[in-house]
């Protein structure tokens, strides 16, 4: 237990400022967070709605909608893919 203690004191906090928004590997890393995001909105929403339908509700609409916004989460992550900086020599600071 007092490993555990030693590394949650021990290992500050420490806020870099702004990231250079032009930098690659930020750049990368900012797609990552907003496919991550767009994860999340996509599993929370087809869910919720997979489970209205269970329960209550007729969608009938609800396997095209899954399958589109399924199709739109894979191009994102394609894009992301696609977009990853070749160089990363150049790291950010």
């Amino acid at each position: 237990m007092s490993i555990i203690n030693n590394l949650i004191i021990n290992m500050p906090i420490k806020w870099y400022g702004n990231g250079d928004s032009e930098d690659p590997i930020y750049k990368h890393f900012s797609r990552i967070v907003n496919f991550v995001i767009h994860c999340m909105i996509f599993t929370a929403i087809v869910s919720g709605t997979w489970l209205l339908k269970e329960i209550k509700y007729e969608f009938s609409y609800f396997n095209n909608f899954a399958i589109v916004w399924s199709v739109l989460l894979a191009s994102h992550l394609l894009f992301v893919i696609i977009k990853k900086p070749k160089d990363t020599s150049k790291q950010s600071t």
